[in-house]
């Protein structure tokens, strides 16, 4: 994907519009895929999500804190939350959609 982006005190600061054209030109090539492909790349992706999960666990606490810092709800804190639980979760409904 290209994308611009600048790091600033640990928060990054994306080109959302670059993002947004790249998406839509990626889901134009991803429609002709046949379902075989599209099922493949979506049991990768929940491969990698429990491969990673340390990972994602730890920049989500930056995230988190980022949040906090900036009055985020608790409830809302609690819905980006990310742990083991809930990305084992993500993986096993990407699971399901590939199905």
């Amino acid at each position: 994907m290209d994308y611009t982006a600048s790091q600033s005190n640990s928060t990054a600061l994306v080109d959302m519009e670059a993002i947004g054209r790249a998406a839509k030109t990626v889901a134009r090539q991803l429609a002709v895929l046949p379902a075989a492909v599209k099922n493949q790349a979506l049991l990768a992706i929940a491969d990698e999500l429990e491969a990673q999960a340390a990972l994602i666990i730890a920049q989500n606490a930056i995230d988190l804190d980022s949040g906090r810092a900036k009055g985020l709800s608790a409830a809302l804190l609690d819905r980006l939350m990310l742990d083991h639980k809930r990305i084992a979760a993500l993986a096993a409904d990407t699971r399901q959609v590939a199905e």
